[in-house]
């Protein structure tokens, strides 16, 4: 009967081996058993669903005197180690009085299996140092755990030991060799035992493709696929394919991704779900969601979180907010699958971009609920930080970024970016230093940042320190900072520093020149950025971009010529610009502040589709700026049929239209239109428009009483007494209806509110000279050039 357990054993039916040791143990005829029956029997526990019988059968070895045979322990081991009871395998050891190879190798590939990576390097040396070789197996496990400690120095050491004992000619272990290596880091030592393998299999090559293709040398892992074809005697699998596809999205090469897809539907790999998944996220590294979309819907019938984290991923990188979180939103409803934290980290930035601080409060808070380790998943951790920034939360991005173990430099870029976005643009240096003391160091795109906010908040000399960094660092060649150099120095008005270091960029881009013909645009000097134009064309090397022309139209609009706006417009029908509405918007606005109000119209009819909220807006102020209120209201009326609804731009555009064309009483029941109907509280610029619209028919008293009230408040609470550009409205219309008393009253104001801005002064000064108060209107003029004032460039509807 005893025979027969061993038999069942033999032939894999264990319940019916142990059941029978079970029926002799109760049997009355009891025998007792010869001691081979029980590394079978052990074996045959070690298969069944918990480990209670296993434990009954050694404490039975143990009351008969078994326990302590190297055969009956080996097969303990193997059960305890299966059965995840890493320990009580481990006492099992201890207890043998003589350990043999066998009993050292089986707790070596216990602790292997399980994931105990330091006991395996610790056991192994003990094994030698009793004299003992390890198994195949062992060899295997001991490679593994040097691999995942990251441990180059016992791993060179476990190879030198494996070439010494002829372990070198299994090419499983070489294969091992390699993988050890590239978890370690070092591919170019990988690529050495892969030269020197006398033979390679599918495995060896899929290795160093893999391996290539993660670490960004896809180049490396084109080549290695087509020495493998040339070989001759190995085909590519699976595993191949998955290498060579997240390669061709790495790098978007679009066309060998579509050969791959080609070959694997005729050779029958498809549909394959790893493989689907990886063409999945091909496709949408390559910008072509509508196709992975396509492969999601259509190959993968049994999708997994891979799958739909991969496409929700395509989705949000390449701006495809509103799909993102869609896609992301019929996963939670259609499947039963869970969002892990890759989910999360990819639809955050969708909802962020879309402004939906609410979703991103629910997802955070089930990210709390469900224990996912935010402050530990650092990628995860940055998403959140950066969507509470972009959600104008600041504080909920610090609380988070505070509580990130190991911020990483994508992390403190959030942070950087987060204040920027947040008017704390004077906190983004401090935060610069404690990343710098916290040993992280900067990128690109923390140097770009950190430009950004020394414009913010008007610090000349912390720009120049930052600039010095990028100097001792060597990030000034990088385009994208160099850029953002000039963009500074340009807001600074050090115009010949920008130019100078423009001058010096051997690499440029069309954003280097946008950023020089925009900087000029924005100091007023608008013929030097028709310049920059002109040489950026005559370089011939930099296509324009929608940018480039709207900085060029706000440049010829600010001369006040149609012949630059006729040329742009030329440029953006040439460029194919003409279907953006931007461009477009801007064109009108150049027409319309050139005098050609029937061009702008002409082009604002042709827009149709086109058309957005803007476009109303600046069609409704150009109208205004050339004498047409009638039309400006008209407007208004097809704006609403149209499907736009009037906002508070809309609302200074024809308060302004109304007040340049004389037509008070329609200004008027406008001004109370957008408090009453559309619920719009009237800010600086509206009281500004109405003050304006009383003084320029004359009625200054009115227009006074308005101001000196006090009762009425813009939308941010500030009182109208204490505004300087309703002030300036009303010394405006003094001097054109040679009202001393009010005008010199208005100047007296103006001075204390406004004593840089020299428009103001102009206007004091022209009132004077048309009173005849010479020696006012000459101590003033000494004023204004001892103080050197300029003029600052006005804006267009465009730019509001």
């Amino acid at each position: 009967m005893y025979s027969l357990i061993k038999t069942f054993a033999g032939n894999r039916r264990f319940l019916q081996s142990v059941f029978l040791f079970k029926k002799l143990l109760l049997s009355p005829s009891w025998l007792k058993p010869d001691i081979l029956v029980f590394p079978p029997l052990i074996k045959s526990c070690a298969y069944l669903p918990h480990p209670n019988f296993g434990f009954l059968i050694h404490g039975y070895l143990m009351k008969c005197g078994f326990g302590n045979w190297v055969g009956v322990g080996n097969s303990l081991i193997r059960m305890y180690m299966k059965f995840g009871h890493i320990w009580d395998a481990y006492g099992v050891f201890e207890e043998m009085p003589i350990r043999d190879e066998d009993l050292f190798n089986s707790l070596v590939s216990g602790f292997g299996s399980n994931g105990f990576y330091d006991e395996v390097l610790v056991l192994f040396e003990h094994m030698l140092d009793v004299g003992l070789l390890p198994s195949l197996d062992s060899a295997f496990y001991v490679i593994m755990a040097c691999g995942e400690l990251g441990n180059l120095k016992k791993g060179r050491l476990v190879h030198e030991f494996l070439i010494e004992n002829g372990f070198d000619r299994n090419l499983s272990i070489l294969n091992s060799l390699i993988s050890m290596y590239i978890k370690i880091g070092k591919i170019d030592s990988g690529r050495r035992v892969f030269c020197d393998m006398p033979k390679k299999d599918i495995v060896s090559w899929n290795s160093l493709i893999t391996a290539y293709a993660r670490n960004g040398n896809w180049g490396e892992a084109f080549n290695l696929f087509l020495s493998m074809k040339s070989a001759g005697d190995l085909f590519p699998n699976r595993i191949t394919f998955l290498g060579l596809l997240l390669a061709c999205g790495q790098i978007g090469n679009l066309d060998l991704g579509k050969s791959i897809h080609g070959h694997l539907i005729c050779t029958g790999l498809m549909p394959d779900l790893r493989l689907g998944t990886a063409m999945v996220n091909m496709y949408a590294k390559c910008d072509r969601v509508e196709c992975a979309q396509t492969i999601f819907e259509e190959e993968l019938f049994d999708k997994s979180l891979v799958s739909w984290n991969s496409l929700i991923a395509g989705y949000s990188h390449n701006g495809y907010d509103q799909k993102a979180t869609l896609l992301y939103e019929r996963m939670i409803s259609e499947s039963n699958l869970k969002p892990d934290a890759v989910t999360f980290a990819n639809v955050v930035p969708a909802y962020a971009s879309l402004a939906n601080i609410r979703r991103i409060q629910s997802i955070h808070t089930f990210i709390v609920k469900k224990g996912l380790d935010m402050d530990g998943d650092v990628v995860l951790g940055t998403a959140m930080v950066d969507a509470y920034g972009k959600c104008l939360d600041i504080k909920a991005a610090k609380s988070l970024f505070s509580g990130i173990k190991n911020p990483n430099t994508a992390t403190w870029n959030a942070m950087i970016a987060g204040n920027n976005l947040n008017d704390h643009a004077d906190k983004s240096m401090l935060l610069f230093l404690e990343m710098l003391q916290s040993k992280v160091f900067p990128d690109a795109i923390t140097m770009v940042m950190l430009f950004q906010s020394c414009g913010e908040i008007g610090s000349l000399k912390q720009g120049t320190m930052v600039h010095c960094y990028c100097l001792s660092k060597g990030f000034s060649p990088h385009l994208t900072v160099g850029n953002a150099i000039i963009d500074m120095y340009m807001r600074f008005g050090c115009v010949k520093s920008s130019r100078l270091l423009f001058n010096e960029m051997s690499l440029k881009n069309v954003v280097t020149w946008n950023t020089m013909l925009f900087g000029y645009v924005k100091i007023g000097d608008s013929a030097m950025a028709m310049r920059v134009f002109c040489q950026m064309q005559s370089e011939n090397q930099y296509k324009p971009d929608s940018v480039t022309m709207i900085s060029f139209i706000q440049a010829s609009a600010a001369i006040l010529t149609s012949c630059g706006a006729e040329i742009a417009h030329g440029f953006i029908a040439k460029l194919g610009l003409d279907s953006e509405t931007l461009v477009m918007n801007s064109l009108i606005d150049a027409y319309a502040k050139t005098g050609f109000i029937e061009k702008a119209r002409s082009l604002f009819m042709q827009m149709g589709n086109l058309r957005d909220q803007s476009s109303w807006n600046i069609m409704i102020a150009g109208c205004g700026m050339n004498g047409q209120g009638r039309e400006a209201c008209e407007l208004v009326s097809h704006m609403e049929e149209d499907g736009y609804r009037p906002n508070s731009i809309t609302f200074t555009s024809l308060l302004s239209s109304c007040s340049h064309s004389g037509l008070i009483e329609e200004g008027c029941w406008y001004f109370d239109m957008m408090m009453r109907k559309y619920k719009i509280q009237p800010g600086l610029e509206h009281w500004t428009c109405i003050i304006d619209m009383h003084a320029r028919a004359g009625r200054l008293e009115e227009a006074y009483q308005l101001i000196e009230n006090g009762l009425h408040q813009n939308s941010d609470g500030d009182a109208l007494w204490d505004c300087d550009a309703v002030w300036g409205a009303l010394l405006s219309a003094c001097r054109m209806n040679m009202n001393m008393e009010l005008g010199l009253l208005a100047g007296e104001k103006l001075l204390k509110l406004a004593p840089d801005n020299c428009g103001y002064r102009t206007l004091l000064s022209n009132l004077y000279a048309s009173g005849k108060r010479w020696d006012e209107k000459a101590k003033l003029r000494r004023e204004f050039e001892d103080q050197r004032l300029m003029k600052k460039p006005g804006l267009s509807v465009v730019e509001m």
